[in-house]
């Protein structure tokens, strides 16, 4: 299999895993007074530790102007909490607090209950063969991941 086939083959598994997921993310505003990107940015950030603004920004794609004000809501609902950079004071560090990890914990497991919905549609044999291609597909991004470090 050449290059441009494996490419265009994590392509559509990436689009298939987009609108999948899509589905699920009504799951991360149900009963909650924040908006789905509030609740991303949060599970992302909690997932991710401490981090520089601007790092989090380029990870997840969003600029800083848009990412300050998802973070100032959070910083206010005492959901994440910001601290000045020791060695320079232009950078800023955003972590997420105790209550902000019970709340990202929940969401969390909502979304892992949808998916467990999305599978069960599936017969028993093609969920196990299911589980055991995406181990296998885990372990080849892992190390891909770590040589494009």
């Amino acid at each position: 299999m050449t290059h441009d086939e494996v490419t265009k083959l994590m392509a559509e598994n990436m689009r298939i895993m987009g609108r999948l997921s899509s589905r699920l993310q009504p799951l991360l505003e149900e009963n909650s007074k924040y908006s789905r990107q509030q609740m991303s940015v949060l599970v992302r950030l909690y997932l991710a530790g401490k981090i520089k603004l601007k790092d989090f920004a380029n990870r997840e794609v969003i600029s800083t102007a848009n990412l300050c004000a998802v973070f100032r809501k959070l910083e206010s609902d005492k959901l994440v909490v910001r601290s000045i950079d020791e060695n320079d004071h232009r950078d800023m560090w955003y972590e997420v607090t105790k209550s902000g990890k019970a709340l990202a914990d929940k969401l969390i497991d909502k979304f892992m209950h949808g998916l467990e919905g999305l599978c069960k549609v599936l017969p028993e044999k093609e969920e196990d063969k299911l589980a055991e291609t995406v181990r296998t597909i885990n372990g080849i991004l892992k190390k891909m991941e770590a040589l494009n470090a």
